[in-house]
């Protein structure tokens, strides 16, 4: 922990401020006690650690304090803990709220909104980071947590890329218009906030984005947003969503294992379709796309399936029929619901009868449904 009290009461917050030879002194003349539970701490001085307050071997605090931190917590929380001082109203460090048994790393106090803020280095499961949310949403508080830069993008280039991002990654994800999905992490190894931005999804953990770096001393707080990208950034969007396209149709030819045993290629079979020639109408990405894990070829050419088989039209393609499909595949949700009346609409707009007339789109159409995402006011990306 970072923040202890003197024999006379000062509370004293370790931040890098402190010279090491300073701490020693301290270390030398004063006791220090836990804030909440006021035991004896000891003030830990390594060269490997932040220096840091710990109690005393085998004896717990009723307050939760959760010890041996690594490094880079400590040190995130330091930096952070300045960073706030600077920014906001006021800052505590480490405090307890007992009735919901929940410490928070730091709570920003700023125009009079409480804000706690999660400071998370670990990977720790998806339920336990929705109930803490919970209980601080329970007294009227709406936390921000944020992600320590995880090491698979600390070299990463900025600019446009594809970054692959795990199930935990994803809870991190806030959701703006219009710039769309974005990813705030901080690394206090560099001192920098990364921002993966405009995240627009392909396939499985894979996501088209910008990466943008900011430092600490160029952050303001309410957090800066990223600007949203531009028509050349939307070219290089499309340029890599079709590359992906691509790749996937090919993939699911070389790489396949299961045979006409694949329902993707058995579709294709009993359609009479080549996976390398599915026109570019299959494969849109349409509005609440990213609900669906499989790529857009996949979910949208296995709706179209079932409604040939159903001998359901375009025009007579229902609310209901789509939710009665996703529940026959185990997979509904309001979202993918969305996602599929969206396609609808879209094939209707642009007069496409599937797998009976030569209507097709092209590349431009496939730039203007990505832009569509970006620079459309108020839209939900």
């Amino acid at each position: 922990m970072l923040a202890a009290k003197t024999k006379e009461g000062k509370l004293i917050v370790l931040t890098k401020t402190y010279r090491k030879e300073q701490l020693k002194k301290w270390r030398q003349s004063q006791s220090f006690y836990c804030p909440q539970c006021e035991k004896p701490v000891h003030l830990k001085i390594g060269e490997i650690v932040a220096p840091h307050f710990a109690h005393k071997k085998n004896e717990a605090c009723p307050s939760f304090f959760s010890e041996g931190e690594s490094k880079d917590h400590l040190q995130g929380k330091q930096q952070l803990y300045l960073f706030f001082q600077q920014h906001a109203d006021h800052v505590e460090l480490e405090p307890y709220f007992k009735m919901l048994a929940q410490r928070p790393d730091l709570l920003v106090i700023n125009r009079n909104k409480r804000i706690p803020i999660e400071f998370q280095c670990s990977t720790i499961p998806v339920a336990d980071m929705e109930a803490r949310s919970s209980g601080y949403r329970s007294i009227g508080m709406d936390p921000v947590w944020i992600l320590r830069t995880p090491e698979k993008f600390v070299g990463i280039p900025q600019g446009i890329g594809i970054f692959h991002l795990s199930h935990f990654d994803e809870h991190f994800l806030t959701r703006h218009s219009p710039e769309g999905r974005v990813l705030l992490t901080y690394n206090p190894q560099t001192e920098r906030f990364h921002y993966y931005s405009s995240l627009f999804h392909v396939v499985g953990n894979r996501h088209i984005g910008i990466h943008r770096t900011l430092s600490s001393s160029m952050q303001i707080f309410p957090f800066a947003r990223p600007k949203t990208p531009t028509a050349e950034d939307l070219q290089k969007y499309t340029t890599i969503y079709l590359s992906l396209r691509n790749q996937f149709l090919q993939s699911r030819i070389l790489l396949n294992r299961k045979g006409i045993r694949n329902s993707f290629l058995r579709i294709c079979y009993e359609l009479r379709l080549l996976p390398t020639e599915l026109p570019l109408w299959i494969g849109v990405p349409v509005r609440g796309s990213d609900a669906f894990r499989e790529h857009d070829c996949e979910w949208q050419l296995a709706l179209l399936y079932y409604m040939r088989r159903q001998g359901i039209s375009l025009n007579n393609l229902s609310q209901a029929h789509v939710r009665k499909y996703l529940a026959r595949i185990g997979q509904l949700s309001e979202r993918k619901e969305h996602a599929c009346l969206a396609y609808r609409d879209f094939l209707l707009t642009a007069g496409i009868v599937p797998f009976h007339n030569p209507n097709s789109i092209d590349e431009q159409s496939i730039y203007a449904f990505i832009a569509a995402r970006f620079l459309a006011k108020g839209s939900e990306n």
